[in-house]
Formats: C-alpha cells, sequence, structure tokens
C-alpha cells in the first residue's frame, strides 16, 4: 500500500508539472537591468537575470542554448546560458558605441551587433563567444537586425540614414542600402522572405520592401511612433507597436491595410508571437508589464508583471 501511494504521489507531481510546462517569453528590463523570464503556460514570471546596463534588445540562438543581450549602457553584449539562467560572459570592445540590434545566424555558429554611433556592424564567433570581425557601413544610426527565413541576408535599419541595409551573410558584405523613411527603426521579414517592413518612428509609417528587387513597394500610414514590428507564423497579419499611442496596430498583410488597433500598456515596444500564432506578448515600458494579447479575439487576455522598464522580446521555445 505504502508503495502505491508513493506512486500515485509521484504521478500527480508528474502532471502537475506537464500542466505548468510551456514555452518562455524572454524580455529586457531597461531600468532593472535584468532579463525576465516568463512561462507562457502559467503566464507568471519566474525570476530574472541580471545583465548588463540599459539592456535594449536581445537575441535567442537557433539551437536555443543562449542568448545574446545588447547592453547600449555599458557597451557590451551579455552571453546568457539558457540553461542555467545565468550569464556567462560579458563581450566588451571599446568600437561597439551603443550596441543595439542583434541576430544570429541559421546554424547558430555566427551573430550580429550593430553599433549605433561608429557605423559599424560587429561579427561574432557565437561559439567562443567573440568578436572575428567589424565591418564598416556607411550608414548612421544602425539599429535593428532580422536575418531572413533561409538565413542566407540580414537587414539593419539605419535611422539616421533612413535606410535598410541588406547583408549577404556568407561573405559579409553590403549589398544594398534601400531608402525607408524618416527614424526607421523597428523590423521584421515575413515568413516567406519576400517583404522586409521597417517602422519609420518620425514618420508615423511603415516602408514595405520587395527582398526580390530590393526596392520600396509601398508606404503604409501607422499610429503614432512605430516603433517595432513582428509578423504572424502563418504571415498574415503584421503586429506594430504604436508606442506613443499606448496600441498595437494590426494590418493585414495581403492588403497592407489596418484591421485593428489594440489598446495596451504604456509606452509599448518589443512584440513576439506564441509558435501557433494564437498570442501576442508585447513589452510595455512605462507600466512594467507584458501585456498578452489572443490574436483571434483581437483582445487583452492577460498582462505579466515584470520589473523596470521592459522593452527587447524574445522567444524560447521548450523542445
Amino acid at each position: 500500500m505504502r508503495i502505491l501511494k508513493i506512486a500515485f504521489v509521484i504521478v500527480l507531481f508528474a502532471s502537475a508539472a506537464l500542466a505548468q510546462a510551456g514555452d518562455y517569453v524572454l524580455v529586457l528590463n531597461k531600468t532593472s537591468n535584468t532579463l525576465s523570464f516568463i512561462n507562457t503556460a502559467t503566464m507568471k514570471a519566474e525570476g530574472s537575470v541580471p545583465v548588463g546596463r540599459q539592456p535594449h534588445e536581445m537575441a535567442i540562438n537557433p539551437a536555443r542554448t543562449k542568448a545574446y543581450v545588447s547592453n547600449v549602457g555599458a557597451n557590451s553584449v551579455s552571453v546568457i546560458d539558457l540553461k542555467a539562467r545565468t550569464e556567462i560572459k560579458k563581450i566588451n570592445s571599446p568600437d561597439f558605441k551603443n550596441p543595439h540590434g542583434l541576430v544570429f545566424t541559421a546554424d547558430s555558429r555566427r551573430a550580429f551587433v550593430t553599433s549605433e554611433q561608429n557605423k559599424k556592424i560587429f561579427v561574432l564567433d557565437a561559439v567562443k563567444d567573440e568578436i572575428v570581425q567589424a565591418i564598416d557601413t556607411d550608414q548612421e544610426g544602425t539599429h535593428m537586425a532580422v536575418l531572413s527565413p533561409d538565413g542566407r541576408w540580414a537587414y539593419f535599419t539605419n535611422r539616421l540614414s533612413k535606410t535598410i541595409s541588406v547583408m549577404d551573410v556568407g561573405s559579409t558584405k553590403i549589398v544594398a542600402n534601400v531608402p525607408a523613411g524618416t527614424g526607421v527603426e523597428g523590423i521584421a521579414i515575413s515568413p516567406d522572405g519576400k517583404q522586409v517592413w521597417g517602422g519609420n518612428r518620425g514618420d508615423n509609417t511603415v516602408t514595405i520592401i520587395d527582398t526580390a528587387k530590393r526596392e520600396p513597394i509601398a508606404t503604409v500610414p501607422t499610429g503614432r511612433g512605430p516603433i517595432r514590428v513582428a509578423f504572424s507564423p502563418d504571415g498574415k497579419r503584421a503586429y506594430i507597436t504604436a508606442t506613443m499611442d499606448n496600441e498595437v496596430n494590426v494590418y493585414d498583410v495581403a492588403t497592407r491595410k489596418q484591421v485593428q488597433k489594440i489598446s495596451v500598456g504604456g509606452n509599448p515596444g518589443g512584440v513576439i508571437f506564441s509558435r501557433d500564432g494564437k498570442r501576442a506578448f508585447v513589452a510595455c515600458a512605462s507600466t512594467n508589464d507584458v501585456t498578452v494579447i489572443d490574436t483571434t479575439a483581437g483582445t487583452v487576455i492577460a498582462k505579466v508583471a515584470v520589473e523596470q522598464g521592459p522593452d527587447g522580446v524574445g522567444y524560447l521555445a521548450q523542445k
């Protein structure tokens, strides 16, 4: 009887653990200088990891073993062991000068980091966690970065030059600088790789680029301060955070028409989708929460409290 009771307790414990299992949304808290982990099953933050000063953006490697965090106020990149949930190294360079956007290559072996004030893009060896190359550009205010679905191209927004740069990942050569709008900052590439959308924070518009032609094909009005852009996994919707309106603008990608406005927390920034696209997570800096949206209903279903100044986000899928 005692053995049966123990076995029953073990089964209950395992079932409870399974029920609580979920993917994780990672969010950087710029004022607290931390990285929070939000369990998507429980919709609660499960602690945080100290990083560098004023962390703004992050990238999770495709292998899901580590994350890089750009510490704008410390001119460093934190290396986070995602299993241990700890910072294991800081990558430093006197030439970083406001490192910001980051993206890993598809094989997890390299990463690109923008230098917003130094007209450079740094190439990191993502195995050794060290700088291996600095690429000089002729663009000002290089900010965010994104990789094409096939891993061949990287795209970078240049806020002050009003352009989006296209890099050949294999050769690390800039092959084009495509015109965009004033203060182009947030960027996303469609799941089919055919379009790049860049949010023009100064113009309250989004520039849509044909990636094959490497030229703009449309400019679409947005709310005030379109700071970040994200595509749903099926590519049918684009979410743009209008930071000055405390809203998320939802667009039908096929028609390029705005179909919804969703009120969220204060000063929304980073936005990311769950794997199935049924939820969107929006970091809201002035209300210190991550607002969760039911994308089918287009309604807010939760607000998860985090630390101070949440902004950059990442999605960590569990195996």
